[in-house]
């Protein structure tokens, strides 16, 4: 009996420490995936001579800046939310009026939950 048990403990450790080389290996080629860009870089740029960049002309005159009030359509925003809320509670989405869409601060949303 005593022989049997040091057999199963031995296969048991030889299985186990397989699996645990295979995933180092597999860790090693993974990690070398960086290396290969590289390597494919410095063939592709080895035959071209660096471009020197042209002169630039000067900047023209700097435009004062408008700042627009962003007046676009809010109907396709709410029919994706009044979409998505009828897909969560599963029911019909002509039941589900969007009245307000307002940006909350989701550090404080997601602390509070």
């Amino acid at each position: 009996m005593g022989e049997i048990l040091a057999n199963a403990g031995l296969n048991t450790l030889m299985g186990m420490g397989v699996v645990f080389v295979v995933l180092i290996l597999i860790s090693f080629v993974i990690s070398g995936f960086s290396l290969i860009n590289k390597a494919e870089a410095r063939m592709k740029n080895r035959g071209k001579q660096p471009e020197t960049p042209a002169p630039k002309a000067p900047p023209a005159a700097a435009q004062p800046v408008v700042e627009e009030d962003d007046v676009t359509d809010d109907t396709e925003l709410a029919a994706v939310i009044a979409a998505a809320i009828a897909a969560y509670e599963g029911t019909a989405a002509e039941g589900i009026v969007v009245r307000s869409i307002r940006k909350v601060n989701s550090q404080k949303t997601w602390k509070r939950g």
